[in-house]
């Protein structure tokens, strides 16, 4: 564990990570940029950033959880480019774990390698129109073919990366009526073989790097090799992805909020503590202390991740807890600074970014159910 303190091996890989993202991906990055970074994408492969957690044999970097965590808190502190760090993360953890997990040794083999360097970009495709929050109620069907193939008809909204994906991991329903019980199954789709379509980037009011956009899937026919896992074992799929997403997505907002508080420190230091008052003092005082409660909270649930114990209510406190921090602090952050605060944009882009850190992987009320059962409610 981490022991709260870190190892020097975690200290390590926490300083190499920090050189690699100061010195070669934010020359390539843009602050405040709106288009997806494509270079500074290759340039995170260099470092296998898309593949930290797949296992080294399929050319990824073979951290465990915490690690995992320890790197994107890092790239979250040093880029401040916020919607390039949601991309690398929900390509890595929503896309390339559960492959690594559950896929085929043919399609691990083939895909691993070019989703850990960068050479694709993946997008997860799950969420609908109808459902909403309800996921597998979805429409989209996987109708099977007598040659053991499936037939894709639905779209699918929402989707992070879906407009510059090469790839996409996709759910969808075989059999409607048993829904998670065994109906849903997940498949790699690729579009050099795969003819779905996606729609343009939606415009949005953060995160803008990181392009959002809906999936269109007209009577595709996917190979049964491209199946992930078995027919069916979908719902089982995407509730293991999402343990790894509640686990350590949350680490480059802890790291983003770090990041603004230590300036928000600077400019205290720069116009005098009697300019901004004791209450300010104070508030800044808390807000650190509530950070340093969530990242050890993180760091207790990657860890745990790592003994391959299910703990849905560890995961969704833990993530539920990270974002609503995340939303809440970077809010207080810009109405204390006041005028100052634009004296760094940084301020005011994390703000934008940061109020869908509530909605993505489960929106907070989603947490709180899930912790709800979990406690006996």
């Amino acid at each position: 564990m981490y022991a709260f303190a870190p190892s020097e091996q975690q200290l390590a890989l926490k300083r190499s990570t920090a050189e690699f993202v100061q010195q070669e991906l934010c020359p390539l990055i843009t602050a405040g940029g709106t288009q997806f970074p494509a270079e500074a994408w290759q340039k995170a492969g260099m470092l296998r950033l898309q593949g930290l957690a797949i296992p080294e044999i399929y050319g990824g970097r073979g951290l465990d959880a915490l690690q995992v965590f320890l790197v994107l808190e890092t790239l979250g502190y040093h880029c401040e480019d916020n919607g390039f760090n949601f991309a690398i993360s929900a390509h890595l953890l929503a896309c390339a774990v559960p492959i690594g997990l559950f896929g085929q040794e043919s399609i691990k083999a083939e895909y691993l390698p070019l989703l850990s360097d960068g050479r694709l970009i993946a997008a997860n495709a799950m969420t609908e129109p109808a459902s909403g929050s309800n996921a597998f109620q979805m429409q989209t069907l996987a109708e099977p073919a007598p040659d053991g193939s499936f037939v894709l008809q639905g779209n699918k909204c929402f989707s992070s990366n879906a407009p510059v994906a090469d790839v996409l991991v996709v759910y969808a329903a075989n059999d409607p009526e048993r829904a998670h019980m065994g109906g849903i199954t997940a498949f790699l789709a690729d579009r050099a073989i795969h003819p779905f379509t996606t729609g343009p980037a939606i415009e949005k009011a953060g995160l803008h790097t990181c392009p959002l956009g809906d999936v269109f899937f007209d009577q595709v026919t996917i190979q049964n090799k491209f199946v992930i896992g078995k027919t069916g074992r979908g719902a089982l799929i995407f509730n293991r992805s999402m343990e790894w997403e509640r686990a350590c997505l949350g680490a480059t907002h802890v790291g983003n909020m770090q990041r603004l508080l230590d300036k928000a420190i600077q400019l205290m230091k720069q116009y005098g503590k009697d300019t901004f008052g004791d209450a300010a003092r104070q508030e800044l005082a808390y807000w650190q202390a509530q950070l340093d409660a969530v990242r050890f909270m993180g760091y207790a649930q990657a860890w745990q991740l790592n003994q391959k114990k299910a703990n849905p209510r560890g995961g969704s406190s833990s993530k539920l807890l990270i974002s609503e921090l995340y939303k809440k602090m970077t809010i207080g952050l810009c109405r204390l600074l006041g005028e100052k605060q634009y004296l760094d944009q940084d301020f005011s882009r994390s703000q934008a970014d940061a109020v869908s850190s509530t909605l993505y992987s489960g929106t907070s009320e989603i947490q709180k159910q899930i912790i709800a059962q979990a406690i006996g409610l």
